[in-house]
């Protein structure tokens, strides 16, 4: 970058300079970027949380069955 920054007629010491700072802007970046094996993850632990949470509402439904059906028996 610092070459061509050169060759477009900006003095040595700023093109290297820009260069630097732009190196270090893409690096900074690179930290909060996620890779396909990062998104996979979450798609199977997303997944597991689905199954969780439909097995937590089956047993609910049942059980709200079953108070019903308690309550009906009382009465």
């Amino acid at each position: 970058a610092a070459r061509d920054l050169e060759a477009a007629g900006v003095e040595r010491r700023q093109a290297e300079a820009h260069a630097e700072a732009l190196r270090q802007v893409v690096n900074a970046g690179r930290d909060e970027l996620s890779t396909k094996a990062d998104v996979a993850g979450l798609r199977a632990e997303i997944a597991q949380l689905e199954t969780r949470l439909i097995k937590w509402g089956i047993g609910l439904a049942l059980g709200a069955a079953g108070l019903a059906v308690a309550g009906i028996k009382l009465l």
